[in-house]
Formats: C-alpha cells, sequence, structure tokens
C-alpha cells in the first residue's frame, strides 16, 4: 500500500511478560524489509544515531523498528535472566513481531550498535534462514573481558551466555564497521568477528571513529555504508 510519506509509529511489543517500547519507521511504499535496530548496554532506543539510521532506511525504502531493551529506557525489566539472555528474548520477540506486521513484505534484517551489534550477530547465527543481512557497529567479540564488572553493578542476575562469539559460524552477509580510535572495543575485535563470518561479509574500517562514532564525517559515512549493504541484499533469500 502507498502512504503519503515516512510515517514514524510508537508501539508497544509483549515479550515473555515484559512490554517493550519502540518505535516504527515505515517508508512512503509498504510492504517491505523490516530492520530491527538494537542498541548498546546502556543506550535506548532514543539514541540520535539510531534515529539518524532509521530515517536514513526509510528514505532507502525499507521500514525499521528501533527498540528499548527490557529494564532500558521506557521498557519494563525483565527478572530471572542474566543479561545477555534477557536480551536475546528480548531481540527474538521484536524479529517474530516484525514478521507479523502488515508493513513487512516477510524479508529482516538486522542493525546492532556494540552490545546490540554482538546480540544481533548472534541472532544472524542463530536463524540465518530468517535474516537477509546484517549490520554491526562497534560490537565486541567478548563481552565478558570488557563488562562483566560493569553488568554485575547494574543487572543483579549476572551476564548470562554466550559471553563471546565464538561460536558464530553460520551468519552471514554481514557488514562489520569499527572505529580504529573506539575507546571502549578494540577494532580489532571485529577482526575476530570477520574471521568467523560467512561469506558475503565485509569489515569497514573507520579510521579515526571512536566507539559511538559521533563524528559528523564518520557516522555519515558509517550511514551511508549500512544503507548500501542492506539495498546490496534485500533481493536474495535468506
Amino acid at each position: 500500500m502507498d502512504t503519503p510519506g515516512a510515517d514514524i509509529w510508537p508501539v508497544a511489543i509483549e515479550a515473555g511478560g515484559t512490554l517493550l517500547s519502540a518505535v516504527a519507521h515505515l517508508p512512503a511504499v509498504v510492504p517491505a524489509p523490516v530492520v530491527v535496530c538494537s542498541h548498546g548496554l546502556l543506550s535506548t532506543k532514543e539514541s540520535q544515531k539510531f534515529i539518524s539510521v532509521c530515517n536514513a532506511l526509510a528514505s532507502e525504502g525499507f521500514c525499521s523498528l528501533r527498540f528499548d531493551f527490557s529494564g532500558c529506557g521506557q521498557s519494563g525489566r525483565r527478572s530471572g535472566a542474566g543479561l545477555i539472555d534477557a536480551r536475546r528474548r528480548d531481540l527474538a520477540s521484536v524479529m517474530a513481531f516484525a514478521l507479523k506486521q502488515p508493513y513487512s513484505d516477510g524479508r529482516l534484517g538486522l542493525f546492532g550498535s556494540s552490545l546490540g551489534g554482538f546480540l544481533s550477530l548472534l541472532a544472524a547465527n542463530e536463524r540465518p534462514e530468517m535474516v537477509f543481512a546484517t549490520v554491526s557497529w562497534s560490537a565486541p567479540f567478548d563481552v565478558g573481558s570488557k563488562h562483566a564488572r560493569k553488568v554485575e553493578e547494574i543487572f543483579p542476575e549476572g551476564l548470562g551466555s554466550p559471553a563471546d562469539l565464538t561460536g558464530l559460524d553460520r551468519a552471514g552477509r554481514v557488514l562489520l564497521l569499527h572505529g580504529q580510535s573506539d575507546e571502549i572495543v578494540p577494532w580489532t575485535e571485529s577482526v575476530q568477528i570477520y574471521n568467523r563470518l560467512k561469506d558475503p561479509s565485509r569489515l569497514f574500517l573507520l579510521r579515526n571513529a571512536d566507539h559511538r562514532i559521533r563524528e559528523p564525517s564518520w557516522r555519515t559515512l558509517a550511514i551511508r555504508e549500512t544503507m548500501i549493504w542492506f539495498s546490496a541484499h534485500e533481493g536474495q533469500k535468506p
């Protein structure tokens, strides 16, 4: 169906007894592929980075869903599970929700930053038949080595599993972007991830970009490469 232009809709997504707050960005023409966007450890769906990516996706003809993981932003808290376990379940619920919406044409992409990139890669590896393409910015290879102490301070249930991407062997059609001035996750962790991916996949290093890719020219480049990757692979069956 045709719509007057890109639309933005707040939605609530049920996830194992918890309601996740989300925002859908719709292009002018739907149904279309849907890209699910996952934020980092201490971020939310309201990050300007995610708003910019979702607006760019809409301009390229993609739907997108940015959402708050349980316990973040406007989403309820999920108890009784470690951080990674809880967020993996959240992401699985949002993916299932996306595919059931009337604006979805059945094609699903994943975008994530930092821990959100880590989780997107896990999901792409677990369900490669479901995902047509994945883009990860600044993802860690090993979450435990970077964030275990911080997680224990804010998440009583602990880290959960898996804490690293050692088992990454089924995911393909993945673009990894990483700043070589990343002060939180060394860019070499994306090299470790890349070496485990199936073809076609690509590693794109941003020479002077930090972890959040804040500098405008680097962010513009990262968004452009993200759009190119999704557009290049949207016609392929997962």
